[in-house]
């Protein structure tokens, strides 16, 4: 149970002032596939990078003010996914204090601990507003061949959201990765007590150097 310890709350300023900046990430993301009108989204990558830098809940609020004011501006049905957000972020968070982004396997566990959190998160929502579709045309094509070959409702849904998130969360995490392996690594330092203390932290993954 030691990934209790991450929902610690250990907000410094730093901290605080990442929560904005990984919004702005998320929104710009969110932006630009509604803009485009594109399947895959990557609009998590700013809650994903807060968790693994500064814990599950600056990951979270990020997510989480971030659809508040998607819904009001580009995306008027972002709100009540708020809460998939906010998990989203917490594990995002998890992983982070567990140092998941320092090797390759982590690098996958996180992969799926999110794509998980987001599908099986936003399936119910998907079933109450939206019976069970999730708006993504390719996803709602699973979703009627699933019903059409007899499987349940709520069986469709999920398989409907979740080809939907296995290409978007891989997207999403690996930008948020990526981005994380090209901060410097004295930078990445100043946000050190939000993980689980190791040795050789910050080692990057397959490597027994640091990176910057």
């Amino acid at each position: 149970m030691s990934w209790i310890n991450a929902f610690r709350i250990r907000m410094n300023t730093l901290a605080i002032v990442l929560i904005p900046v990984c919004i702005a990430i998320d929104w710009a993301g969110h932006a630009i596939a509604s803009t485009l009108k594109l399947p895959s989204s990557w609009t998590r990558s700013g809650t994903v990078l807060g968790g693994l830098l500064a814990g599950p809940w600056v990951g979270g609020l990020a997510g989480f003010i971030t659809n508040l004011i998607s819904s009001g501006t580009i995306d008027p049905v972002a709100a009540p996914y708020s809460l998939v957000s906010l998990l989203i972020g917490f594990a995002a968070g998890i992983g982070g204090y567990h140092s998941l982004q320092r090797r390759r396997l982590g690098w996958l566990a996180l992969y799926l601990a999110v794509f998980l959190v987001a599908s099986l998160g936003s399936t119910p929502l998907n079933l109450a507003l939206y019976q069970g579709q999730s708006g993504v045309p390719f996803g709602d094509a699973v979703y009627a061949a699933l019903v059409k070959s007899g499987l349940p409702t709520w069986l469709a849904a999920y398989g409907d959201e979740a080809v939907v998130d296995l290409p978007d969360k891989l997207v999403t995490v690996l930008v948020a990765l990526l981005v994380y392996q090209g901060l410097p690594n004295r930078f990445r330092s100043l946000f050190a007590l939000y993980r689980r203390p190791v040795p050789d932290e910050e080692t990057a993954p397959g490597r027994s150097g640091s990176t910057t």
